[in-house]
């Protein structure tokens, strides 16, 4: 799997297991302390790309939200070839 995937799927993986999707939302830095195995900025340009494709949104303050669990997990089914996020089966 490539690491821009990777990243991308990390970020969703998280966020549908805490939930922070609806009221719940989260501080960027949060999520980067989450996924801790990759840069800053690495981790930005991956929630922005996520924010860009609607499944993230970004509230106040640079806080964000997943647009629902059921699409964070939609698009870990979609993208996880390798099965190592779909962990809700």
């Amino acid at each position: 799997m490539n690491e821009w995937r990777d990243v991308h799927l990390e970020i969703v993986s998280k966020m549908v297991r805490e939930p922070v999707a609806g009221s719940r939302h989260v501080q960027r830095q949060t999520l980067r302390g989450w996924c801790s195995g990759y840069e800053g900025d690495v981790l930005d340009e991956a929630i922005d790309d996520l924010i860009a494709v609607g499944l993230v949104r970004e509230k106040g303050r640079g806080t964000v939200t997943l647009r629902s669990v059921q699409d964070g997990k939609r698009f870990l089914e979609r993208f996880d070839e390798d099965d190592e996020y779909v962990w809700f089966y």
